[in-house]
């Protein structure tokens, strides 16, 4: 670069004589080629891209200075410069100064001029501004800030040169934010210019959430399509439009699709709209189409890939024989059965009995004897002593009398049949107390002082009546050796003899338990698979999870299993492994994408596999883009290895990058459905939300209603085919034409016996049943949602959401029911007028029991079912009433068998139960208008005259489980 002559200065003698004592040390200034000297002690280098302007000359102390504004905020000067000086310096330092930055932005003078213009297009933008679109432009403008120093001042370049170089700037410094305008007035723009393309497109108008979802062409687009807002109407017109607007050739959009069925529909809609053909395949048709073209010949397809019910039994069947048969492996998955198979957890894990009661209820926990027992750590117990030969009863009536016993009919854990021996199982554990010493506690929610009095009290009546008693307690299952130390006690006393192992597994099978394990391992694999999981990072995860000790049993067997698995496969493959080798030819681009927009349907239910696949399609092109129409809520399909997190984590995953800001997407939602009233959607909203890690969403209601559109009928053992009758004449009394109504159930075995009966008697309605599954993407006039039970295979189903699932799901689920959740809501959302949810009475699901219980849901509750608005004063649970052979009614709790509290009804009405009075603590008022004393013992009971061996006293409701008692009040002497 051309200099000009150097210019140096330097103060007079006078000057620095009456300066330097006051801290001005620099005597003189130089001009170099690319900045200034100060010169004197400790002298300074000033660059010409330090300056925050150009050097000013002013009046100090009564001399002239040179002076410097730096970038940085400070101020440098020379002090005492005569001014002839001072103004040639100044004259000669400003010309320099303009030159050399002249110069630095001629140099990239072209650039800024392209850049320039770049930039202004985002004033009127004729294409959506997408991050892939941009980011080119401001990687150059970035690089040209590098090249250019970091602060030119304004009074150093020509005004022209400072316009452009200030827009530049301005991009590289606001990119995004410029970006997202230039959206915003591309999207106003597009719509207006579209709008009779929107309007006549699909056969009624789009609405404006589909309009914008269409017009939105991020990086990654994700439309959150809620049920029945006209998803598949958003991808036809998403790509009519690309076509339309030259965005794309035909031969440049792939659409994917879950089903063939679904592909081939929106293909031809597609064509049908636009007049062109674009390819429409399944994940699966175009991972074979990818190693067809790579590798020269189509892949060799294992017959069980698209059955997942040969899947499953191919499963069984090497667990059964090719893992079975290893040493020591049938012991390992008779231990798996016996005791891992529920997921442990027992009465520390829940806030209130009744809580824990509902738990149990819904596994109910069935020994391989074939006994309903009462806690998972009973299960093991007793599945110790089947598995060794012991033959026991469960819970038999202790064999001596106990005329003093004022309590419930003593019934031991355990009775050995051949010893004698009876074992009870205290549910305790070891804690250190206030002063330091170990001692024995209860769940918090269970009376200590009454629990241990209960153990003392069994202990004696064994001393008092010579029979052996062995103890176990819930601390030895927290140690791990629950069974060993059983094993140690009971030894003097019984013969080890165990069951043939093939016997106990036919008692696997007949149970259900061989197939609902061999569920859960074909979800485990395939998640295994597709995430490309290793057994290392799954057994690193078990020794951080919650119950080690059964994630380390599980992957004992799936190791070998998944072993075995693939040598079965030889030399075939599965729809995992056509996917991840389809991704690795596309990320080694051996394969040649030809497609720039990938539009994707049933976003919801992508997997890792389908995800690595589809970037790395979207990778082979700078301007490629993903359009994914899903909804989160309606993700039910894990079984097949759908994993949610990559819609959740959407931008994460598959956004792109503007300026800096990595994970640029762009969310539209729909919103608007077409088919639920606002008392089916809004209540469904609500209740999918209750998980906090689902997508919030808006809902508009297709229509409004004043009548309840949501009921629950509850039925009594036996009655469910009763239940549905009356639901279904319900629904035909209002019939005015042929109306459609679904039957939906959790599982295929609950198609009723009778549908076909059901079909002709009421011949107004076109009934069909089909599962949860099955339906979605359906809809009808009215559904019955059957039999929501808490049970292990009711709905929410207890085999579904196994904490397992966290040692191989890149992001586990930590909500309850997550999975089902979201299949109830698909269930609720089939419906464009009416839902009724059969709810068994004395097991009602948990989503039963939450939609009726919060108000929030308005639900009408058909009929009472006996269910009474009290709670158990023992676990919380509900009470029922009931009635004697006799027509007397009496209350007892819903958990029946692992509580038994039965109370009396007031003794006035005989109907209800009394409530502790709002107005008076020390009273409880009946619904008819009765009141009572209340115990002085216990928050729930009241007190009833009862008759003794002293005559008439007052006792609680509750004894024997409460003794609160009161003498009567003596009845006043009557006057003379």
């Amino acid at each position: 670069m051309a200099t000009a002559k150097t210019e140096r200065i330097r103060r007079s003698q006078l000057a620095g004589v009456l300066l330097r004592p006051l801290g001005h040390g620099y005597w003189g200034v130089e001009q170099t080629g690319d900045g200034f000297s100060l010169l004197g002690k400790g002298g300074k280098q000033i660059h010409f891209s330090d300056l925050a302007a150009l050097p000013t000359t002013k009046r100090v102390f009564g001399f002239q200075s040179a002076t410097f504004a730096l970038k940085n905020g400070s101020e440098m000067s020379v002090i005492g410069i005569g001014h002839d000086d001072a103004a040639r310096f100044n004259k000669a330092a400003h010309d320099t100064i303009r030159r050399y930055f002249g110069e630095k932005i001629d140099h990239v003078g072209a650039e800024l001029q392209t850049l320039a213009k770049a930039i202004e297009r985002l004033e009127n933008p004729r294409r959506y501004p997408s991050a892939c679109l941009l980011q080119p432009f401001f990687e150059r403008a970035s690089k040209i800030m590098e090249e250019l120093p970091a602060v030119i001042p304004d009074d150093a370049v020509a005004d022209e040169k400072r316009q452009l170089l200030n827009k530049v700037i301005a991009f590289q410094e606001n990119a995004q934010s410029m970006r997202e305008d230039a959206a915003q007035r591309f999207v106003a723009t597009e719509l207006d210019e579209m709008k009779a393309f929107f309007d006549g497109i699909e056969s009624n108008p789009l609405t404006p959430e589909q309009r914008l979802a269409v017009v939105s062409d991020e990086d990654a687009t994700l439309v959150l399509a809620g049920a029945g807002s006209g998803k598949t109407s958003v991808i036809v017109a998403k790509a009519a439009y690309l076509i339309k607007r030259d965005i794309r050739q035909p031969d440049e959009i792939l659409l994917m699709a879950f089903g063939k069925d679904a592909a081939a529909e929106m293909a031809t809609r597609i064509k049908e709209r636009s007049g062109a053909d674009v390819d429409a395949l399944t994940f699966h048709a175009l991972g074979y189409e990818i190693i067809r073209e790579v590798e020269g010949g189509a892949p060799a397809l294992a017959a069980h890939a698209s059955d997942d019910a040969q899947f499953r039994a191919l499963l069984r069947d090497i667990l059964l024989t090719d893992v079975a048969k290893l040493g020591g492996m049938k012991d390992l998955m008779l231990e798996w059965f016996s005791e891992f198979f529920w997921p442990f957890k027992s009465e520390w894990d829940f806030k209130t009995k009744g809580e824990y009661y509902q738990y149990v209820e819904s596994h109910e926990l069935r020994t391989l004897q074939g006994d309903r027992v009462k806690s998972f750590e009973e299960l093991q117990i007793a599945n110790w002593l089947y598995l060794n030969g012991i033959a026991y009863e469960y819970e038999p009536t202790y064999e001596h009398d106990l005329p003093d016993n004022t309590r419930r009919a003593y019934t031991p854990d355990f009775h050995l049949s051949e010893s004698g021996v009876y074992i009870e199982h205290f549910g305790v554990r070891k804690a250190n107390g206030p002063n330091g010493t170990e001692r024995l506690v209860t769940a918090p929610h269970i009376n200590r002082e009454r629990y241990l009095e209960d153990m003392a009290w069994k202990r004696k009546v064994h001393e008092e009546n010579n029979t052996v008693l062995v103890e176990t307690f819930s601390y030895e299952q927290v140690e791990g050796r629950l069974t060993e130390a059983l094993a140690e006690k009971i030894a003097p006393y019984v013969t080890i003899n165990p069951v043939p192992q093939d016997q106990v597994f036919d008692v696997l099978s007949e149970m259900g338990q061989l197939d609902a394990f061999t569920g859960t391992l074909t979800t485990f694999l395939r998640h295994f698979k597709s995430s490309g999981a290793t057994l290392k990072r799954c057994h690193d995860r078990s020794e951080t999870s919650s119950d080690q000790h059964r994630g380390k049993a599980f992957l004992k067997i799936f190791e070998p299993l998944i072993e075995a698995y693939q040598k079965r496969l030889d030399d075939r493959i599965d729809f995992e492994d056509m996917i991840i080798r389809a991704a690795e030819h596309v990320e080694t681009g051996r394969y040649k994408s030809p497609y720039r927009h990938l539009l994707v349907d049933e976003f919801q239910d992508i997997s890792e596999g389908r995800a690595r696949l589809l970037k790395a399609l979207k990778a082979q092109h700078d301007d490629a883009r993903l359009f994914a129409v899903g909804d989160d809520w309606q993700s039910v399909y894990r079984f097949t290895g759908s994993d949610i997190h990559l819609m959740r984590d959407f931008g994460e995953e598959f956004g792109g990058q503007s300026a800096d800001e990595r994970g640029v997407h762009r969310v539209v939602d729909l919103g608007r459905t077409f088919r639920s009233v606002d008392k089916i959607a809004l209540p469904a909203r609500h209740f999918v939300l209750q998980n906090p890690s689902q997508i919030e969403k808006t809902v508009i209601t297709a229509a409004e209603t004043d009548e309840p559109a949501i009921m629950l009928r509850h039925y009594a053992y036996g009655q469910h085919d009763a239940a549905l009758k009356q639901s279904l004449e319900q629904i035909a009394s209002k019939a005015t034409k042929k109306i459609s109504v679904l039957l939906l159930g959790r599982y295929h075995f609950l198609r009723p016996k009778s549908l076909s009966a059901l079909q002709r008697s009421y011949p107004k309605l076109s009934i069909k049943f089909m599962t949860v599954h099955a339906s979605k993407g359906l809809e009808a006039d009215h559904v019955v949602i059957l039999r929501a039970e808490a049970d292990t295979m009711g709905f929410p189903s207890q085999i579904v959401d196994d904490p397992l699932l966290d040692l191989v799901l890149p992001k586990p689920e930590s909500f309850e029911h997550a999975e089902e959740r979201r299949l109830f809501y698909v269930a609720l959302t089939r419906a464009r007028k009416t839902v009724t949810i059969l709810a068994d009475r004395e097991k009602p699901s948990a989503f039963a029991r939450e939609l009726i219980e919060e108000p929030t849901y308005e639900v009408l509750q058909l009929d009472d079912a006996g269910i009474a608005n009290h709670r158990c004063p023992s676990c919380g649970g509900r009470m029922l009433a009931k009635s004697t052979k006799k027509g007397r009614t009496y209350f007892t709790c819903e958990h029946g068998y692992l509580c038994g509290e039965k109370l009396s009804p007031c003794s006035v009405c005989g109907e209800d139960l009394p409530q502790v009075s709002k107005t008076n603590p020390n009273e409880l008022t009946c619904s008819c208008g009765a009141t009572f004393p209340a115990c002085p013992e216990c928050d729930d009971g009241w007190l009833i005259e009862r008759r003794g061996k002293y005559g008439k006293f007052l006792s609680c409701v509750r004894y024997p489980a409460c003794t609160g008692k009161r003498q009567l009040p003596k009845a006043k002497k009557a006057r003379a």
